[in-house]
């Protein structure tokens, strides 16, 4: 085989040194350490093997054919604790010696049978193989250079060199691409970091509507959205009644790139069939009885926003198809128009139903299950996260306290802080909200004590006309307290409904909606008489 002289070898080994030098990038790195080892020893083809940061695995980082680099190759990492020594790759590696085989396809006392698969798939068929495993300057193995169909050369001490200065030159690219991996996640964990603090920093604001999480299945929420808030992917919000799907949806839209742009919801349950089209889309002037003027459709009226699609479940199954071909496409057409319109829309759909058991009664559309669940989120309720629950009720108070311009927020007592963390929720953060906001209005605007739970939100008795819930006349506010006229009519609603029931408490506290023990405490409060 014809040898490279020590001249040409001498000066092929610095202008390596120089291209090793320059770079810092570890796959660009292992690229010029190949080349330049194929060049050293006019091989064909080679590998090179890196340790991975689990230090667990030699990677083929680099591979090069017929002197060209190449992606699309068969070789797998090598996991050290599987090496086998009657294999040439791995007892280079377990030994720490050079191994070199003449004739790759004459028996060498090696295993060679992996490489021979290997080659097949890539259609070669080497005469010879050097493998050559590489140490940094604490004689610690990094890697291994493999070479096939070279021209050994005389010069070993000179080649020995060139090894060891490529195994100094990929610990200090492993280390630089570790330390720019590392400083990427830091630069990443920062701008989470200050995310999250304005968020902290928003919730501490009394006009803060945004999610409470301080619970951890709320955080996960939280910290899974983060990887979207920025990129133009449709989500699709999953949770029981009143878990907060608006609150979230909101939420993503303030914290995108669209948060300068309309953020416009919309529940599809509320309205009928034959409008839902007409509102989503809009139409033009004479397209159907009653259109005397164009419409602009709430796609529209979003573009370059995000558009809430609240009970997507309950969409009608032709509208179903006509939001799908909008989502893949981003084009629609109004109703009574020929022509389509481009937009750029962000949806977050929600529902409470599940969707796959509405699939399977052919209610809704698999095509578009599939299009909207590329990134679902489930909202848990609010008895999984009940760090959440004290939280949200002072969030509440300070809301409703504003609404009613008090000149200090009431606090919740201790016997209303056990209620509340005892409390089931069936109506989720929705319910919470409501009960709150009630027990501020009956408080003493000190002190939130008496919570009415349950029954307020879920019951109100058949037999009972509508009318005679809503028969008591508002109390003229002429002077005094809001506290006080707020007292003084309550007083007035429990008088009038005990009356109307001939003074049985039971029939008056179902009337009302509230258990029989608030009532009487309410007697007892307002030192009422029959």
């Amino acid at each position: 085989m014809p040898s490279v002289n020590s001249g040409e070898l001498n000066n092929l080994l610095l202008a390596i040194s120089q291209t090793l030098s320059d770079r810092t990038q570890l796959a660009s790195t292992m690229d010029a350490i190949l080349a330049a080892a194929r060049q050293l020893t006019q091989a064909k083809h080679g590998i090179m093997y890196v340790l991975d940061q689990t230090g667990q695995a030699l990677v083929p980082l680099s591979v090069h054919k017929h002197e060209q680099a190449i992606i699309d190759h068969t070789w797998l990492p090598m996991q050290l604790d599987m090496l086998k020594d009657n294999d040439p790759l791995g007892y280079a590696i377990t030994s720490g010696e050079i191994v070199l085989i003449n004739d790759l396809y004459t028996y060498s006392g090696y295993n060679c049978d992996l490489i021979y698969q290997n080659e097949a798939a890539m259609g070669l068929h080497s005469a010879n193989l050097l493998a050559w495993p590489l140490k940094d300057h604490q004689n610690l193995t990094v890697g291994l250079l493999v070479l096939f169909d070279l021209c050994l050369i005389d010069d070993e001490q000179s080649l020995s060199v060139f090894t060891k200065l490529a195994g100094t030159s990929i610990r200090q690219a492993t280390l630089l691409d570790t330390y720019h991996t590392s400083l990427r996640n830091l630069e990443a964990d920062n701008a989470a970091l200050n995310r999250e603090n304005q968020q902290l920093k928003a919730r501490k604001k009394p006009n803060y509507d945004g999610p409470i999480a301080e619970s951890e299945p709320m955080r996960q929420v939280l910290e899974r959205l983060q990887r979207i808030l920025t990129l133009p992917v449709d989500v699709l919000l999953r949770g029981e009644t009143g878990a907060g799907k608006e609150v979230i949806a909101r939420y993503i839209h303030d914290n995108s790139n669209r948060s300068d742009k309309p953020f416009i919801a919309q529940n599809c349950a509320a309205i009928p069939e034959q409008l839902l089209e007409s509102e989503l889309f809009g139409h033009k002037k004479g397209a159907f009885t009653g259109a005397d003027k164009d419409k602009i459709g709430l796609f529209e009226a979003a573009d370059g926003g995000t558009l809430f699609l609240d009970e997507i479940g309950d969409m009608p199954l032709l509208l179903q198809a006509k939001l799908l071909r909008v989502l893949q496409e981003r084009k629609f057409r109004a109703i009574g128009s020929s022509e389509e319109r481009s937009i750029d829309v962000r949806v977050v759909a929600a529902t409470h139903c599940n969707l796959m058991d509405k699939i399977q009664k052919a209610e809704f559309r698999a095509d578009l299950f599939y299009r909207l669940n590329v990134f679902p989120i489930n909202l848990p309720p609010l008895r999984e996260r009940q760090d959440d629950i004290l939280p949200l009720a002072e969030h509440f108070i300070t809301h409703t306290s504003q609404k009613m311009q008090l000149d200090s927020e009431p606090v919740l007592s201790k016997k209303a802080r056990k209620q509340l963390l005892e409390y089931g929720f069936p109506g989720n953060v929705r319910e919470l909200r409501n009960v709150i906001e009630r027990a501020v209005l009956l408080s003493d605007f000190e002190t939130v004590d008496a919570l009415e739970l349950g029954e307020m939100d879920t019951f109100i008795p058949a037999d009972i006309p509508e009318e005679t819930i809503f028969e008591v006349e508002l109390p003229e506010i002429d002077a005094g307290s809001l506290k006080d006229s707020v007292n003084q009519y309550e007083r007035d609603v429990i008088i009038k409904t005990l009356e109307r029931f001939n003074w049985q408490t039971r029939k008056a506290a179902e009337s009302l909606a509230v258990p029989v023990s608030t009532l009487n405490h309410k007697i007892k409060k307002y030192e009422i008489l029959p």
